[in-house]
């Protein structure tokens, strides 16, 4: 059965929420698989037989990555092989639980989550996620290109469970733990550098047990982050990246096509990102826009402008206004 999905903004946060009290009881389930599937993943979702069901979801943007707050009664989610066939998106999804217990089934190995935990499941692979009780979780959103610029080959932790007293995995689980949706808004930092500290603190959780990624694993994540280093460069090129690691511009196109993007989507992301990093960055509130597109490798504002619309849905400086009205106090 389909039933209407409609999030309840929170605009002043950024924050869409979705909650099974907005329909009645006998359509909850129904409500809140559509509602998976359309704001994180197209899921199969059930529940233990008689038990009324209830959920909540909360989802913001950091960055290039969603954070997705999570909490529901017990439940099984699975991600098949056909709604896998369905799908043209890769990404990762970094799992902290919070409270309840998860039994995740990933490349067959069975395991058990208990609170502060962290796991990281591929969505191009079969997975299964049972939650016996009441729980509360946070589901970080990667795309797969840009997490390999920070984690070579992420395949080799998938379904590997980081226990937050282990090393790397402590610093992974406390970071992640401090993400709230009502404090998104109040982090000292801009959120694209908060998602990247997440990434570099998976990266080192993920040790040296992981093998050694493949030749062209290796090199898609060098692509990706000589991007992140050049993204400033108005002029920069396939050819030109291409000649920086000594390989033909039919190969590099063919390494970003097989990450399921271009090279093109790739570096207006990244610059994308990082005007919205400036933007938001008190620091730089009296830079131009023009000024923000240069130095994020835009030859022209307007041209810079209408990305910027399309990606994030609003005007650069509408969203820079926006930034700063929430940013003043109200007067007594």
């Amino acid at each position: 059965m389909n039933v209407s999905v409609r999030s309840a903004p929170r605009e002043d946060l950024g924050v869409r929420s979705w909650s099974t009290q907005d329909v009645e009881p006998h359509r909850a389930l129904a409500y809140w698989c559509d509602s998976v599937c359309h704001a994180i993943l197209e899921l199969g979702v059930d529940c233990p037989a008689g038990e009324p069901f209830q959920a909540r979801l909360e989802q913001c943007a950091l960055g290039s990555t969603k954070l997705n707050f999570i909490q529901a009664t017990a439940q099984n989610v699975v991600r098949t092989r056909r709604a896998i066939s369905r799908s043209d998106t890769a990404v990762f999804h970094l799992l902290h639980l919070r409270s309840g217990q998860f039994e995740l089934e990933h490349r067959s190995r069975p395991v058990v989550m208990h609170a502060g935990d962290c796991a990281l499941l591929d969505s191009t692979e079969p997975h299964t996620v049972s939650c016996p009780v009441p729980t509360r979780c946070l589901v970080v959103q990667f795309p797969r290109p840009w997490l390999l610029a920070w984690l070579p080959e992420p395949e080799a932790i998938v379904g590997r469970v980081l226990r937050p007293q282990i090393g790397w995995s402590a610093a992974l689980s406390a970071a992640v733990a401090n993400l709230r949706p009502d404090d998104i808004d109040r982090l000292s930092l801009p959120r694209g550098v908060v998602a990247e500290q997440i990434a570099a603190l998976l990266a080192l959780a993920a040790g040296r047990e992981a093998p050694q990624p493949s030749r062209r694993d290796h090199l898609q994540g060098r692509l990706v982050r000589s991007l992140h280093d050049r993204y400033h460069e108005p002029g920069l090129s396939p050819a030109m990246v291409a000649l920086e690691h000594g390989i033909s511009k039919r190969y590099l196109h063919f390494l970003f096509a097989s990450s399921g993007t271009t090279f093109g989507e790739q570096l207006l992301r990244i610059r994308l990102d990082g005007a919205r990093r400036l933007l938001s960055d008190e620091r730089f509130a009296d830079v131009p826009i023009g000024e923000i597109a240069a130095r994020c490798g835009f030859a022209e504002p307007s041209h810079f402008a209408r990305c910027y619309r399309r990606h994030f849905g609003a005007a650069p400086g509408a969203y820079r206004s926006a930034l700063r009205r929430r940013s003043v106090p109200l007067a007594l």
